[in-house]
């Protein structure tokens, strides 16, 4: 099952601007899908989200693994609707968004 990170306060899962294998740019959560990411990981996975050390949510120790079904992905992915203004949480077993 894949990976992501979460806020550890907020609940919220990163989310940035990727490349599918057609090198086109769509915006989702990123994924580890082979191993549960580590600080230098989730450290590299913030900066490519353009979230710095000094932002609020910039503390690698602020963001913990989750792992999530491969439904839970594709559902994550939907509620972004490919819009960079949505951010998705995972709170109490729930995946939402904030628009």
């Amino acid at each position: 099952m894949p990976y992501v990170i979460k806020h550890a306060t907020s609940g919220t899962i990163l989310s940035c601007v990727q490349r599918n294998g057609y090198k086109l740019a769509y915006y989702g959560i990123l994924l580890w899908e082979q191993q549960l990411p580590g600080p230098r990981e989730i450290s590299e996975a913030l900066a490519e989200a353009g979230i710095t050390p000094s932002d609020e949510a910039g503390n690698v120790s602020d963001w913990e693994p989750l792992e999530l079904s491969e439904h839970e992905v594709k559902m994550a992915n939907v509620k972004l609707r490919n819009d960079q203004r949505r951010v998705v949480y995972y709170r109490d077993g729930v995946i939402g968004v904030v628009e």
